[in-house]
């Protein structure tokens, strides 16, 4: 993120995000009622009956919309009109800023906490997005998925009947290679239009082998796509959790966010196993831990600062101050992957305690 100013008294920033990250970070950062200023395009209508041209002006909302858009590497901000050319726009009337890579943005608060702005000067690891196609199959059910530092989105659920071995084997193989077929329709579909920097096909047996024998000969796809082949329980969503959480993957969490945030869970769940009493869950808990400075790790669901409160956003600022000045450490998960929704199935804020309460 390019910091251009930050003015405290005017209670405003000017940034240009320069990757997809900076792009959520603006997701996270901007809020409803929060003044948003940047240059944009507008059709006006010039001449009564005409269909208007575009017109490129400086525009300021008050935000009510927010919505982060990462295939198409845009942050979409819906607001009404308070400043721009009389000429061509109402003020009270709605508008809706496409910001992309480069382009500069004035962000104005009714007041500026210490923690977004820092999380505007941080600098990302993740500057570019990792897109992950995962294929979970196992005889006659394939669970397709795209992974993302940002997103986890179930592409399709494939079914197929295949007859067992005990029917003429003629029949059981025409059933698979259609089940195949359908599934590398899908695959490849998703390749042309994505930039899928692994694919990974997981499940029990050899089923798996057989897909990508069968990709590799059918659908003509190029060596240079990296395949990998991991051993899963099903293929269903949950071998998709499982996977993500192999430590097969586990040289990839530099690269990919959400590997990182599945280890995190499971480092959770282990300590929950081991002692519950050094979790502590919820805002009132967590605060009061923090305030003792006994917080060595803390874990919060996006939805806890997006949207939410002033009086909510104030607490959560007050836990995420204690736990840095007492040296531990904040992670910050999105609700659009698995990993977010299963730290929101916690209870969306949970820290792991140095020693017992």
């Amino acid at each position: 993120m390019k910091i251009l100013e930050i003015d405290q008294k005017l209670r405003e920033a000017i940034v240009k995000p320069e990757n997809l990250n900076d792009l959520w970070t603006l997701y996270n950062i901007i809020r409803e009622g929060d003044e948003v200023s940047a240059r944009t395009q507008r059709r006006v209508i010039l001449k009564e009956g005409s269909k208007g041209e575009r017109k490129t002006m400086t525009l300021k909302l008050r935000v009510e919309s927010i919505s982060f858009h990462e295939f198409s590497n845009r942050l979409r901000v819906k607001g009404k009109i308070l400043e721009g050319p009389t000429d061509f726009v109402n003020y009270g009337s709605y508008h809706t800023f496409n910001l992309e890579k480069l382009h500069k943005v004035t962000i104005i608060k009714e007041k500026w906490s210490k923690f977004e702005i820092k999380r505007l000067k941080e600098s990302s690891k993740f500057e570019n997005n990792f897109i992950i196609l995962l294929v979970a199959i196992e005889t006659g059910l394939a669970t397709i998925a795209l992974i993302t530092n940002f997103s986890h989105k179930r592409i399709a659920t494939i079914k197929n009947h295949i007859p067992g071995k005990r029917y003429e084997q003629t029949h059981r193989n025409k059933a698979l290679l259609e089940f195949y077929e359908d599934v590398g329709k899908v695959v490849t579909e998703n390749l042309k239009i994505q930039d899928i920097n692994l694919m990974i096909i997981c499940g029990p047996g050899n089923t798996k082998d057989h897909l990508i024998d069968h990709l590799r000969k059918n659908f003509n796809i190029s060596d240079s796509i990296r395949i990998e082949n991991y051993h899963a329980s099903s293929g269903t969503e949950s071998a998709i959790i499982e996977t993500l959480k192999s430590k097969k993957l586990a040289n990839l969490k530099n690269e990919v966010k959400i590997i990182q945030e599945a280890e995190l869970i499971e480092n959770i769940l282990t300590q929950f196993a081991l002692d519950a009493d050094l979790i502590v869950i919820g805002i009132d808990e967590v605060s009061d831990a923090s305030m003792k400075g006994a917080i060595k790790q803390l874990l919060i669901a996006d939805i806890m600062i997006r949207g939410t409160s002033k009086d909510r956003k104030l607490k959560i600022e007050e836990i995420i101050t204690n736990v840095e000045n007492s040296g531990g450490t904040v992670n910050i998960m999105s609700t659009e992957n698995i990993t977010g929704e299963r730290l929101v199935d916690l209870g969306s804020l949970v820290g792991i305690l140095r020693y017992k309460l």
